[in-house]
């Protein structure tokens, strides 16, 4: 159920499926195995995201660098995850996302100074990586730089596919390398909840056309709020 609505949440306004998965499982698993169960169909549905679409190619020769610091990145976050309690991840995933859903609430973008210059850039990807390994969320500042850019909105929903698409690879392979957690039930249960996934994806395609996409984005960012809130003090009361 939980990736059918995250699935859903997806078609309709392009991203969300593993920030929404992440922050409801978390409610009622740890911080550890939450993220081993969204690496796959993060990354699965991500694909299918980043090569549906006519800027591929141009993307990819844009920032194909800056997508492999990245995703390397990836590795620095996870290595901090695996020695830290897990009480200190699952209290920054809870800001980041309390932060993001307030940021786009209001209307507000972050200024990135010097955005096209290679040490902004290199700084920009480099600690979205590592914020991807230590909590699992994609998100930050990831979103908000490609959103800086002015894509129209399907090159943006390309971009942030192609991005996603490596984080989720490469946070796959850095917990492999740390831990290994892929026994075969988390196999099973992680490649499953592809198929939820893109079942509720139609079904958001479907509804995406009888409904209004800027009231249900205000709705998913005030439920994210309040998720992000309960993760808060779930982590305060442990």
């Amino acid at each position: 159920m939980v990736f059918a609505f995250a699935g859903i949440v997806k078609g309709i306004i392009g991203m969300g499926l593993p920030t929404i998965s992440l922050v409801v499982l978390t409610l009622i698993l740890d911080i550890e195995t939450a993220i081993t169960m969204i690496v796959i169909p993060s990354f699965v549905t991500n694909l299918w995201q980043a090569v549906t679409g006519k800027y591929l190619r141009e993307l990819i020769r844009e920032f194909w660098f800056y997508l492999i610091l990245s995703g390397l990145s990836v590795y620095v976050g996870t290595s901090l995850f695996f020695n830290m309690s897990n009480n200190v991840p699952t209290l920054l995933l809870a800001l980041i996302i309390i932060f993001y859903s307030i940021m786009v609430l209001t209307g507000k973008t972050i200024p990135f100074l010097n955005k096209h210059l290679f040490f902004s850039k290199s700084f920009i990807f480099s600690s979205n990586g590592i914020l991807a390994g230590l909590t699992g969320t994609l998100i930050v500042p990831g979103v908000f730089y490609f959103q800086s850019l002015n894509f129209e909105k399907e090159k943006l929903l390309q971009a942030l596919g192609i991005h996603f698409s490596i984080l989720s690879l490469f946070l796959g392979f850095s917990k492999s390398y740390h831990k290994t957690i892929f026994d075969f039930e988390m196999l099973f249960l992680s490649s499953t909840s592809c198929i939820s996934a893109f079942i509720g994806m139609f079904i958001g395609r479907v509804i995406l056309k009888k409904i209004n996409e800027r009231m249900f984005r205000k709705i998913f960012l005030f439920s994210l709020l309040i998720i992000g809130i309960l993760i808060l003090f779930k982590t305060y009361i442990n």
